[in-house]
């Protein structure tokens, strides 16, 4: 991209509202910081409006801004910024104390010029007075990652955002929030998408067939009761497979073929009791101990693990001894006299 040639419809701007509350405002002021980085090339600064008749250049990675009134303000980030992350926001009390707030925030949309959202809302929430808040908007066109950007952003509501093309990492962006509804298809570009929903326990519809190019899985969908539906197949080029669908009580249907590339697979299927079978009963193949260790020295995996919480039936296929064949299940012990 380059400054003459902006596609209609693009926002040049990242905008988003603060609002302050009179605890919020203590001996005066409240400052909010914004860490922001890495400049579009043809800039030396970014523009940052404060909302409040305020305007900066901003040469520094670490924006700042003393609010002095209670009140609602809308925040612009300008085209020049390819990332940022609202930060902290505090106040020192006359004792010299700080006193550190989340302020309620709302996402109107993001800059089409952003390339990065890692992190920019990570942690902004206030179980006594709500982080950030309300629906949020599409992605920004040339965002890349959004790695963590809403974790544990508790208080948002609606649905989610399509992915996009652009986007290639994944991982953690809705950890442990309460958005509802079904979760859209994923990104065809997208190769990590670690803890990308892990805990999200009011999502709801079927599990989308993952994007053919990822590696990272781990967590994906762990404790996502509401999803549910056939496991769709792994992709080949799959390798860190730790506890992605654990709790997933919904998933149904055949255990797919292990990645031809796996490494980790430790809790993949734990506590699915709704499972019924797997694509293969040959040992060696569903037990794949000669890849899934960290390091030649390292021990092996005892793959029951992989299925632990699920059938019989699915679990006797996977109970192994340290390579080759299964072995028994155990005997209860006798009840009674």
């Amino acid at each position: 991209m380059n400054g003459c040639e902006r596609p209609l419809h693009w926002h040049d701007e990242t905008a988003f509202d603060v609002e302050f509350v009179d605890y919020e405002i203590r001996d005066n002021y409240c400052q909010l910081q914004i860490q922001v980085g890495r400049f579009v090339d043809q800039y030396d600064s970014i523009t940052i409006d404060w909302g409040d008749g305020t305007v900066d250049h901003q040469t520094t990675y670490l924006a700042w801004h003393n609010y002095t009134a209670v009140g609602r303000y809308t925040i612009r980030i300008g085209r020049e910024c390819r990332w940022f992350r609202v930060w902290d926001c505090y106040t020192v009390t006359k004792e010299g104390r700080p006193l550190v707030s989340r302020p309620q925030m709302w996402l109107h949309h993001w800059s089409d010029w952003l390339e990065s959202a890692e992190g920019s809302f990570c942690g902004w929430s206030d179980p006594s007075h709500g982080g950030l808040k309300g629906t949020l908007p599409p992605w920004g066109r040339s965002i890349t990652t959004t790695y963590c950007c809403f974790e544990f952003c508790r208080d948002l509501v609606g649905t989610f955002p399509e992915w996009t093309d652009a986007i290639t990492d994944a991982c953690g962006t809705y950890q442990h929030v309460k958005l509802t509804g079904s979760i859209p298809k994923w990104g065809k570009n997208i190769v990590r998408c670690g803890f990308c929903y892990n805990d999200c326990q009011a999502v709801t519809g079927r599990f989308p067939p993952w994007p053919r190019n990822c590696v990272e899985f781990n967590s994906c969908y762990n404790g996502c009761t509401g999803l549910h539906g056939e496991i769709p197949p792994w992709p080949e080029c799959g390798e860190e497979l730790d506890s992605v669908y654990k709790g997933c009580t919904g998933a149904v249907g055949i255990i797919p073929k292990w990645p031809e590339n796996v490494k980790m697979v430790s809790g993949c299927y734990w506590d699915c009791p709704n499972l019924t079978g797997a694509w293969t009963d040959d040992p060696a193949l569903l037990m794949p101990e000669e890849k899934v260790r960290y390091s030649p020295d390292s021990e092996f995996y005892r793959c029951y693990d992989v299925v632990t919480g699920c059938s019989d039936a699915v679990r006797s296929l996977f109970w192994d001894q340290p390579w080759g064949g299964t072995i028994p299940r155990p005997t209860p012990a006798p009840s009674g006299p």
